[in-house]
């Protein structure tokens, strides 16, 4: 079980990575988009999300992760928003990454 965890971390990380190499300056200049930015994070904040610090606990990561999801799903968030406030939530550790 431990193993398909790992994977599954490894995996959802490789795609953080990759969203983030692809979008460094996505609402650069944009007041209307960062406002927006602004109260999409306020949401997303309220919704109470976890912080994950990277320690080796893939059931941890696991559940950390559902409830991340669960977050963007209801407040309908695009690929760069899930990333920043994704890795806004991250700490210790996983903060280093």
């Amino acid at each position: 079980m431990a193993a398909r965890n790992d994977a599954a971390i490894a995996a959802a990380l490789e795609v953080v990575a990759q969203v983030v190499g692809q979008q460094p300056n996505a609402n650069v200049g944009a007041n209307v988009g960062a406002n927006a930015e602004v109260k999409m994070l306020e949401t997303f904040l309220r919704n109470h999300p976890l912080t994950f610090k990277g320690r080796y606990d893939p059931d941890g990561a696991q559940t950390w992760l559902k409830e991340i999801e669960r977050i963007f799903r209801v407040i309908q968030c695009n690929e760069v928003q899930r990333v920043r406030f994704g890795t806004h939530m991250l700490a210790e550790e996983a903060d280093d990454w």
